[in-house]
């Protein structure tokens, strides 16, 4: 999924619903490994047969009682959605034989970074934590963040072999965290 205008409806897709999910992505051609996906990610293929994973961000409880602040912390290599992450991006790229194009927000958009993935990653407002200042971001990775989120100020940080794009979003902090702030292209 190299195409630009179709970030914000996958990222929208990682948080909805399989059925819903389906059906954001299938008028573009996409359609949901229905054995693959979870509430937590999504996989969608392209017509090409190339595969694509959506990780969906913090949307409950234990995401934000023990992902986030693992992440925080440094001590994501705990977290199992992160496990279980990588585990999926290898049974993906196996499965259809070719290198998998990831995508996250927030909590997932560090997912999606190290999940391990061949292809593509691309994050928006990817959390990043005390473990992750002064990282090295692989050339496969493209970072967008808003420019008044908090929880991806710290990508600043980061050294970037990728691409890092900020764009204009809301001046509020909770507010420029949010979906709506990445245009559709």
């Amino acid at each position: 999924m190299n195409d630009r205008k179709l970030i914000r409806p996958i990222l929208d897709a990682s948080y909805q619903p399989k059925k819903l999910a389906a059906k954001t992505l299938a008028k573009s051609g996409y359609t949901l490994d229905k054995k693959l996906s979870t509430n937590e990610s999504k996989v969608f293929v392209d017509s090409m047969g190339n595969p694509n994973i959506a990780f969906r961000g913090s949307k409950t409880a234990k995401d934000w009682l023990i992902s986030d602040p693992l992440l925080a912390i440094g001590a994501s290599r705990f977290d199992p959605r992160f496990s279980q992450a990588k585990a999926l991006t290898k049974q993906v790229e196996k499965k259809y034989g070719k290198p998998a194009d990831v995508f996250g927000h927030s909590l997932s958009g560090a997912i999606a970074e190290k999940s391990g993935a061949k292809g593509k990653i691309t994050t928006f407002n990817k959390g990043v934590g005390i473990g992750d200042i002064g990282k090295t971001i692989p050339k496969n990775q493209t970072d967008i963040r808003t420019k008044a989120d908090l929880v991806s100020a710290l990508s600043l940080t980061q050294k970037y072999n990728g691409n890092q794009q900020t764009i204009k979003g809301s001046l509020n902090p909770i507010k420029a965290h949010s979906l709506e702030n990445l245009p559709f292209v």
